[in-house]
């Protein structure tokens, strides 16, 4: 579930739509949560999909760290990856916002948390832009992105969060929300530990790699 203070807009042909901030938003503040509406397929689930429905998935899907691949039901599934992002994720259910965010600027986050099968050209014009996501960036980049993270989630008790109670916990979630609603510091899961080194097989045949 997205941030309700946000908005689909189209960007450019080359693009296509990106989500964009409707009012400011804090540092600290979760953009984007897992939610109960969110549609969760097993690696042998996408590869008995009809073929059309394929690609769908594994255009606006992504690898979670169990190996089910998320589908998001609303447009957060339209947002759209930069190198320097508005949010990293923290947990099994959460972007948070890693500094404040200016209404009318594009919420975005990090593709190399999201186990692609495939890598991907990156174009987002920032500063450092590594200009290629890979599967395994997490493994290289997980120092400074933990740090983003975990300093942002220290200031996630003193703001207003309007999607925490839609939030579909995991394991890994619960000492984070005990830890937010005692006010105080937590653990947060590093990046690389969310990274999955096999694809499975079933799940190359979404990324156009052949069929069964």
């Amino acid at each position: 579930m997205i941030h309700p203070g946000s908005e689909l807009r189209f960007i450019s042909p080359e693009v296509g739509y990106g989500v964009f901030a409707t009012e400011a938003i804090p540092r600290g503040t979760f953009i984007w949560v897992l939610d109960h509406f969110d549609r969760i397929f097993t690696p042998s689930e996408v590869g008995a999909l009809e073929p059309r429905l394929r690609p769908i998935v594994q255009r606006y899907s992504y690898q979670a760290a169990d190996g089910n691949f998320v589908f998001c039901w609303d447009f957060g599934r339209y947002m759209n990856h930069s190198c320097e992002p508005t949010s990293r994720g923290v947990g099994d259910a959460f972007e948070v916002a890693i500094r404040d965010i200016e209404p009318g600027e594009e919420l975005t986050c990090e593709y190399g948390t999201l186990n692609l099968l495939t890598p991907m050209s990156c174009y987002c014009g920032a500063p450092g832009c590594r200009g290629i996501i890979r599967r395994d960036d997490s493994a290289r980049y997980f120092e400074r992105w933990d740090e983003q993270a975990s300093s942002a989630f220290a200031l996630a008790h003193r703001v207003v969060q309007p999607l925490l109670p839609y939030a579909r916990l995991g394991p890994r979630d619960l000492p984070l929300i005990d830890a937010l609603q005692a006010g105080r510091a937590a653990w947060v899961p590093s990046a690389r530990d969310f990274h999955i080194i096999e694809v499975p097989e079933e799940a190359l045949f979404a990324a156009g790699h052949g069929a069964p």
